[in-house]
């Protein structure tokens, strides 16, 4: 037996919305956090769906004053996008897309 995983390990579940809510409930699945939202939200709403990394910092602080730390932002939206919770832009570093 090869010791290599799936591909698309995790993603395999289908269709949830049958799903029983308390079982639901405890499934990691497309959850996505207050932060990874509020991204989300500010790239589709306030950058018409695309924005790169300065904008994103930009926006963060316009929306909440907080002050995040460029390469640990960037490394959100990396994770984001391996997550697929954004998509990044072919050919264009540390531009992401809102799905």
């Amino acid at each position: 037996m090869s010791d290599s995983l799936p591909e698309n390990l995790g993603k395999r579940v289908g269709n949830l919305d049958e799903l029983p809510e308390e079982l639901r409930a405890q499934l990691q699945i497309g959850k996505i956090g207050e932060f990874e939202q509020r991204i989300v939200d500010l790239i589709r709403d306030e950058y018409d769906g695309v924005a790169n990394v300065d904008e994103v910092l930009v926006g963060l602080y316009r929306a909440t004053g907080e002050i995040h730390q460029r390469q640990q932002l960037a490394n959100k939206l990396y994770r984001m996008g391996q997550a697929g919770q954004i998509v990044s832009v072919p050919r264009k570093k540390g531009v992401y897309r809102s799905k």
